[in-house]
């Protein structure tokens, strides 16, 4: 994405001051879009895992045992029918028939013959065959069944031999099927359990590029947002970014020939209006060379005029300079300046202008820090935020220049009931009033907080204001020092 530069505008220009929002609840946070997308990758590839493992298992376990049930099944009718060829034979005894049979590793053979049972193995005997299993043989039907001697799984096969009252068993260790079993399972497990991370990370990689488009238009909204009109999104031939971006970069150059416009016809308006009102003052200035000699209603009702005359002409004079700045003529000078010192300076004129004496604090090492300001700026900021204590704050309380890292901070203390924390969002705003009684029944402009923050993002600081220790508003004013110049003079 590009962000076309273009001169900032204050949002105050971009809409109403919003309403505060709701307070969240603590806790309450959402999972980003990229956030929810990969999440819902991971499930799908987990379900989808763990489908395709019972699928596995299944078919494997199933397969697996019909084959080893047909491998049984096979030997033992061999070698049923080799022991009904050899019972008839003289000189063998069933115990020598059986032990003559060719058998795997751990099986089995067991003989009932005229009721009489043999067997090659002491473990397993008559009484370890299912009586369901002896019954269904004796009957003449082939049969098989699971079973299970001293905790370990066996295959029981019988088979009845033909022309004879007889039947031959043969039983079949499954101890190996079953660690194939438990094998398979856990390869199935840990598969299934390996796929949550892995898909997750696949997932947070795809999305990244997936959802980069919204990212473009996220910046882009909040550039202009903050007062840069001129951002525009750039689609990098993107066919399913062009025609929102289309439709964002129309909507926004509209904006921005809308605001320019205001701005233009707010400064040509301060400027046609400075000529009257010079008129005003000087016309006001005549009559008070001679006030002696108009009566006491006539005196009183031009120090009403001359008030009011000056009240209009500092109004005008702060919409001229934002509106000007507001039209991209920002005439910033950048130099070495001690806050410490114009703190000084601000609370001497107001002292010679009649104001209480109020002591400016300088912590630590705060008096000798320089930062990189426009002189004439800073020092309508600070004279903004002293009038504003003294006019809307129940009057200046204390000034304090201290450091914090990086920051040189100005901090201006007032009597005033405070904000509350619900405006502090809209009380740089132009032309907005408190709701406390002293903020919102004062007299003034609007102008002097709004044209305070416009000046102070103009010099790369930030402004806030929270609530002093001792009651009251607190405003600070934070600007970046300068490396390596506190031993200026």
């Amino acid at each position: 994405m590009s962000l076309t530069a273009g001169r900032p505008v204050p949002p105050a220009l971009l809409a109403d001051p919003p309403e505060a929002p709701p307070p969240r609840r603590r806790g309450a946070r959402h999972p980003s879009l990229r956030g929810r997308a990969t999440l819902a990758l991971t499930a799908v590839a987990v379900v989808l895992t763990t489908a395709l493992a019972v699928g596995v298992w299944v078919f494997a376990t199933r397969y697996l045992l019909y084959q080893r049930e047909n491998v049984t099944l096979g030997q033992a009718v061999a070698n049923a029918s080799v022991v009904s060829r050899g019972l008839p034979a003289e000189g063998l005894s069933r115990e020598q028939l059986l032990s003559q049979l060719p058998r795997e590793t751990g099986s089995v053979s067991l003989l009932v013959d005229g009721g009489l049972w043999s067997t090659t193995s002491l473990r397993i005997g008559q009484e370890e065959l299912p009586e369901a299993l002896r019954t269904a043989v004796g009957a003449g039907t082939p049969s098989r069944q699971r079973i299970a001697v001293d905790g370990e799984p066996y295959l029981a096969v019988g088979v009845p031999l033909a022309g004879l009252d007889d039947a031959y068993f043969e039983v079949f260790p499954l101890r190996e099927l079953d660690s194939t079993f438990r094998v398979l399972g856990v390869v199935l497990t840990l598969s299934v359990l390996a796929v949550a991370p892995v898909s997750a990370a696949v997932g947070w990689w795809v999305t990244r590029s997936a959802l980069r488009p919204l990212d473009r238009i996220s910046a882009a909204a909040a550039a202009i947002a903050a007062g840069d009109l001129g951002a525009r999104i750039d689609p990098h031939d993107d066919p399913s970014l062009a025609p929102i971006a289309g439709s964002f970069n129309a909507t926004a150059a509209a904006l921005e020939r809308r605001v320019r416009a205001d701005a233009r016809f707010a400064s040509d308006v301060s400027h046609e209006l400075r000529s009257p009102l010079t008129t005003m003052l000087n016309a006001a200035a005549l009559v008070a060379a001679h006030a002696d000699d108009l009566p006491p209603d006539g005196r009183e009702a031009l120090a009403l005029l001359r008030s009011e005359v000056g009240d209009l002409e500092r109004l005008v004079a702060d919409l001229l300079e934002i509106s000007r700045a507001d039209a991209g003529n920002t005439d910033l000078v950048l130099e070495d300046v001690r806050p410490a010192d114009l703190a000084r300076q601000a609370l001497a004129r107001r002292a010679a202008a009649g104001g209480s004496a109020v002591d400016l604090t300088v912590r630590g090492d705060a008096a000798d820090v320089v930062v990189r300001a426009d002189k004439r700026r800073l020092e309508r900021v600070l004279r903004n935020l002293i009038d504003n204590a003294d006019g809307h704050g129940g009057g200046l309380a204390a000034v304090t220049v201290e450091c914090s890292g990086p920051w040189v901070c100005l901090v201006v203390d007032d009597h005033g009931p405070g904000v509350p924390e619900a405006e502090r969002a809209v009380v740089f705003e132009r032309f907005a009033r408190g709701s406390r009684s002293t903020r919102a029944s004062s007299a003034g402009s609007g102008l002097g907080l709004a044209l305070v923050s416009r000046h102070v993002q103009l010099m790369d600081g930030t402004v806030a204001v929270t609530d002093a220790p001792g009651g009251g508003a607190r405003f600070v004013v934070r600007l970046p020092a300068a490396p390596g110049t506190e031993d200026l003079p």
